[in-house]
C-alpha cells in the first residue's frame, strides 16, 4: 500500500474538522449533515443581530431575561449523546476557554443576555474573565447541591456574581418525593432569594412543578423538560396543561429532545405549550440562526393558552 505523505503544517480548529471529515468519507459524497457542519465551520463569527429587531424579554423578579438563554453545555460538556461514548470528550476538546469566551460574545452579539451553567472552578473564572473583557452576559447558576449541605453551591453562586440560581433537575426528581427533600428545597430557595437572587428549582418529572405548587415553595421561577419526543420529558402533554395555571415563571429546557428536533418546531412546541423562556445549549455557529428563529416565531405570533408569566 502506498502511503501518503502529507507536508507538516500546523492544522487550525476548523482545518482539522475538514479534513478529519474528508478523510473518513474519501470519495463518497459528504451527508447532509457534514455538509452543513463543514459550511458553518467555515464561516466567520456570527454577525451582530440587527439592532432594530431585539431579541424578545421578560422578567423573573427585577431580572430582565431574553426569551432565548444559551445552555451551560459548553462549558460542562454535556453532549447528551445517547449512546456515543466520545461525544462529550469532543464537545470539551471543542469548547477550550478560549472557544467559549468567543461564544458568550456570540451570543451577546446576537442579543442573548443570560447564560444557564454549573457552579465550579471553570465556570467562575470564564465568566469572570468575559465581565472583565467587558461582557455582560447575566448568569443563572445550575446547582449540584447535596442535602447534607444544600445551600454549599449556592453560596458560591452568590460569591461569584450570579444573578439567579435553582437546584438541577435530578436532584429536583428526588428531593421533591419526601419531607427531607422539601426542606432542602425550602433551604436552597429561602437562601437564594435573601441573597438578592431568584430562585428556582428544576425537574424532568412534571411531579417536580406540581409538588412545589402544592407545598407552595416560594420560588421565582420553574426549570422544567418540554419536547414531544419524550426526551426526559415523558409526560408533554401533562406538563403544558398543569402549567397553565401555574403563576410563576417558567423556563423550559431539553426543547430540541438533545438535538433530534429542528429549532424551528422545537422553539414553537415550547413557546407555544406555555413556556417563558428557553434554555438551549447552542455551539457557536448555531447561536445566530437560533437567535434569529426566536425573532421570527414572535414576528409572526404565537398562539398560546397560558398568558406569559415573565
Amino acid at each position: 500500500m502506498r502511503r501518503l505523505i502529507m507536508p507538516r503544517k500546523k492544522l487550525s480548529r476548523r482545518g482539522f474538522l475538514k479534513g478529519s471529515v474528508v478523510a473518513s468519507t474519501g470519495a463518497a459524497a459528504l451527508s447532509l449533515e457534514e455538509r452543513i457542519l463543514l459550511a458553518k465551520a467555515s464561516e466567520k463569527a456570527a454577525a451582530p443581530a440587527p439592532k432594530d429587531k431585539p431579541l424578545p424579554t421578560g422578567k423573573i423578579g427585577k431580572v430582565q431575561i431574553t426569551r432565548l438563554i444559551c445552555g451551560g453545555n459548553l462549558i460542562g460538556g454535556w453532549a447528551h449523546s445517547r449512546k456515543l461514548i466520545y461525544v462529550s470528550s469532543l464537545m470539551n476538546h471543542y469548547f477550550t476557554d478560549e472557544k467559549i469566551i468567543e461564544t458568550l460574545q456570540i451570543c451577546e452579539a446576537n442579543g442573548i443576555n443570560t447564560i444557564i451553567t454549573v457552579v465550579d472552578n471553570r465556570t467562575n473564572k470564564l465568566i469572570s474573565k468575559h465581565w472583565k473583557n467587558g461582557g455582560k452576559i447575566q448568569w443563572i447558576a445550575q446547582l449540584r447541591s447535596q442535602l447534607k449541605d444544600p445551600t454549599a453551591e449556592a453560596k458560591l453562586a452568590v460569591d461569584n456574581g450570579a444573578v439567579g440560581a435553582f437546584l438541577i433537575g435530578n436532584a429536583g426528581d428526588g428531593w421533591v418525593k419526601n419531607k427531607k427533600g422539601l426542606d432542602g428545597i425550602r433551604a436552597i430557595v429561602s437562601f437564594v432569594k435573601d441573597k438578592g437572587l431568584v430562585a428556582g428549582v428544576g425537574g424532568h418529572l412534571a411531579n417536580v412543578p406540581i409538588t412545589c405548587e402544592k407545598e407552595k415553595v416560594d420560588l421565582d421561577f420553574h426549570f422544567k423538560t418540554i419536547n414531544d419526543v419524550k426526551y426526559h420529558c415523558e409526560t408533554p402533554a401533562k406538563t403544558i396543561e398543569f402549567m397553565k395555571n401555574v403563576k410563576k415563571p417558567w423556563i423550559a429546557y431539553k426543547v430540541l429532545g438533545a438535538g433530534v428536533v429542528s429549532p424551528t418546531k422545537g422553539f414553537k412546541y415550547a413557546l407555544q405549550g406555555g413556556a417563558d423562556f428557553m434554555c438551549v445549549g447552542m455551539f457557536d455557529f448555531q447561536i445566530k440562526d437560533d437567535a434569529k428563529i426566536v425573532r421570527g416565531i414572535f414576528a409572526r405570533g404565537l398562539k398560546r393558552q397560558r398568558p406569559w408569566r415573565g
